[in-house]
């Protein structure tokens, strides 16, 4: 008698703890398993959710895609994510936008939507911006001329925070890649301008 009893809480053991791994095995209906970031798996209401995550460094963001780049703060070194979607681009004559000055070459207006998808301050600066035809060396060409539309985008963008607004741009050529530096690093975020 002894003997099968032994087996048969055995195998009951083994019946109760295959049935315990199945229910918490990562295998099978993910569904319920959290996120592998720590976050909830529902996705966060708004628009951000009702985007793709956004293209990131050397990868052109055009007309209507939306990238994303970590701004650090130099004093403190603190990270969040921020995305900038790129709206629009536009020639213009310095009459239309009342310019100080003529340019040098060919004035653009580029309109973008900052917004801090973090849960820290973080900052956009504009005049980080380079060109190059991907020939020539990259170039300084952000002005301090004002489209005469949209908000500052040179500022701090606290935690949710988004801002439509524009940045004049001198180019020296048609078409071009702007790059994006938040600080002495890689590129944070390159932007394809349209040749027409």
């Amino acid at each position: 008698m002894r003997p099968s009893i032994r087996v048969a809480t055995l195998i009951a053991c083994a019946l109760l703890t295959a049935g315990l791994t199945t229910s918490c095995s990562s295998s099978g209906d993910d569904s319920k398993a959290p996120a592998a970031s720590g976050k909830s798996p529902e996705a966060p209401s708004g628009d951000i959710a009702e985007q793709p995550a956004g293209k990131s460094g050397k990868t052109p963001v055009t007309i209507g895609d939306r990238g994303t780049y970590q701004a650090v703060d130099s004093a403190s070194g603190t990270r969040t994510q921020m995305s900038v979607t790129f709206k629009d681009v536009r020639a213009v004559q310095a009459s239309e936008i009342k310019a100080t000055k003529p340019p040098q070459h060919q004035y653009l207006v580029l309109t973008f939507t900052v917004k801090n998808t973090g849960d820290k301050d973080g900052a956009f600066h504009p005049q980080r911006l380079k060109w190059t035809d991907g020939q020539s060396p990259e170039r300084n060409i952000t002005t301090t001329e004002k489209s005469g539309s949209g908000q500052n985008l040179d500022a701090t963008f606290h935690p949710g925070q988004s801002v439509t607004g524009d940045v004049v741009l001198d180019i020296p050529g048609a078409g071009g890649i702007l790059r994006y530096y938040d600080g002495s690093g890689p590129v944070s975020l390159s932007f394809e301008v349209p040749a027409d």
